[in-house]
């Protein structure tokens, strides 16, 4: 079956399995539709990418990453909507009562299916083991995924007080009249961990797509959560043990413009257009940011400057950071069209670059710079530095190559973590970054214009949307 085809079905079945929720009298089968019930019929369910693709896209706009200046509002207002604009602005409220905030409504939409996929095949009869484990896999990595987003997107970053701070309501059945309360963080990361752990002991090592969950997948979300609790023996352990999976990654050395004299719109010679075919996915997820074809937000100063020293002090110069790739296929002075950024920015080329906005599940490069952070936390200095430079080494050309070394655990780990926010800018994975590191005293604040949100301000922490409390009273808002 081609993928469009596998797209409508499903969207079809999903149609049918909300409507039939909501309507427990309906007794006869629809004519014309196919409910689903079979194991091939929750397959499919899982490869919607439309239900199942979609991850968190308001928290880019409260990073040190970006910048959106006055003359892109427009355009940036008319394509994601208001809500990330007033994240931007560090607005106490981001969603009045009659606005929907799609970063929620999309993350339990995703929840909804993986439950009603695992609520039917408890009741299934089929004996094709093999499917079952494989439906079943994929709806716990897609449901402990999302949950692990959204606990880190609406609530305060794990920590000793996780027992009793407010996560997200857990919803673990396929009951829309559910009504729960804000379940704590300490809680969610809990089931996160035990979705994730059931799924990684009957999931296939490989699978066909890369958003279809497979072994390595849910180790690597197993990486990530550990690494967020500050687990870091095991955090270094489950990204090794997807590393040993799979370990994929492009040599940007490789790279050459298709088009040189429109870098702004060029494919890159040897980086596929395909989401699907970009080896370096481990879990393919997609976020909605503003980018692509228009730019309409821009690296912030501080972010480039982390690519080029160029416009930095000269005393200051750092040979490390010499002719980065990351920046020639990942940013561009001139929008699509042709028409060159206000002040000499850089847009991100986030639809045709290695900034690429399906970068936003699972990468290899995350999964090397998890392990890297991890060992360099666990004082094993040498093996830390070995993951980044392997890193390095198909980032930066050849000539200009030149390994980094520590001195300390210490000066290793600062390495580690710049390195992380050179290759995982734009990833959605920057405002959970900020909220870990500033619980170690790192007093990381963000500038935008003349506002700045200091370190630890509770409105790093998205809130909750108002619609969503007016119609569930047993959630409460988080500190504004």
């Amino acid at each position: 079956m081609k993928i469009f085809n596998i797209y409508k079905y499903t969207a079809i079945m999903l149609a049918v399995v909300l409507f039939t929720s909501c309507n427990k009298f309906l007794d006869a089968e629809p004519k014309g539709v196919v409910i689903p019930t079979k194991l091939d019929d929750y397959l499919a369910l899982m490869s919607a990418p439309l239900e199942i693709g979609r991850t968190s896209n308001n928290t880019h706009y409260l990073t040190d990453e970006i910048n959106l200046p006055d003359a892109y509002r427009a355009g940036a207002i008319g394509y994601p909507g208001t809500g990330p604009i007033r994240a931007y602005d560090f607005e106490a409220e981001l969603y009045d009562v009659s606005e929907e905030d799609t970063d929620w409504n999309v993350a339990y939409r995703t929840i909804y299916v993986a439950n009603s996929v695992l609520s039917g095949l408890e009741t299934n009869t089929e004996t094709n083991q093999a499917k079952r484990n494989q439906a079943k896999g994929e709806a716990l990595v897609h449901r402990a995924y999302t949950y692990l987003t959204l606990v880190n997107e609406y609530a305060k970053h794990y920590s000793n007080t996780s027992e009793t701070d407010m996560g997200v309501p857990l919803n673990l059945k396929v009951d829309i009249n559910d009504l729960p309360a804000r379940a704590s963080v300490k809680a969610v990361y809990a089931q996160v961990e035990k979705d994730l752990l059931e799924a990684a002991d009957i999931l296939s090592e490989k699978s066909t797509y890369s958003y279809r969950p497979n072994k390595a997948a849910a180790y690597g979300v197993l990486a990530r959560m550990y690494l967020y609790m500050g687990n870091w023996t095991k955090a270094s352990e489950y990204a090794g043990k997807a590393l040993a999976i799979y370990n994929f990654i492009y040599d940007y050395t490789t790279f050459s413009l298709a088009t040189p004299t429109k870098p702004q719109s060029s494919a890159i010679t040897g980086y596929p257009s395909s989401s699907i075919a970009k080896k370096h996915i481990v879990l393919l997820k997609y976020s909605l940011k503003v980018g692509s074809y228009e730019f309409n937000y821009l690296f912030s100063n501080e972010q480039f400057n982390l690519l080029n020293p160029i416009a930095q002090d000269p005393a200051s110069f750092d040979p490390y950071k010499v002719n980065d790739l990351r920046e020639t296929y990942g940013s561009s002075p001139y929008g699509f069209s042709g028409t060159a950024f206000v002040n000499n920015g850089k847009g991100i080329r986030d639809f045709n670059g290695t900034y690429d906005y399906n970068n936003s599940g699972i990468t290899t490069q995350e999964l090397i710079l998890t392990r890297a952070e991890a060992l360099a936390r666990l004082n094993q200095t040498q093996l830390a530095l070995d993951d980044v430079n392997a890193l390095r080494k198909k980032r930066i050309p050849t000539a200009k190559y030149a390994d980094l070394t520590a001195a300390t655990p210490a000066d290793a780990l600062n390495l580690v973590l710049r390195e992380r926010r050179i290759e995982l800018a734009f990833t959605g994975l920057r405002l959970a970054d900020i909220k870990r590191l500033n619980l170690e005293g790192r007093n990381i604040s963000v500038t935008h214009g003349s506002k700045t949100l200091p370190a630890n301000s509770p409105r790093f922490v998205l809130p909750i949307p108002s619609k969503v409390i007016s119609l569930n009273n047993n959630i409460k808002q988080n500190p504004r």
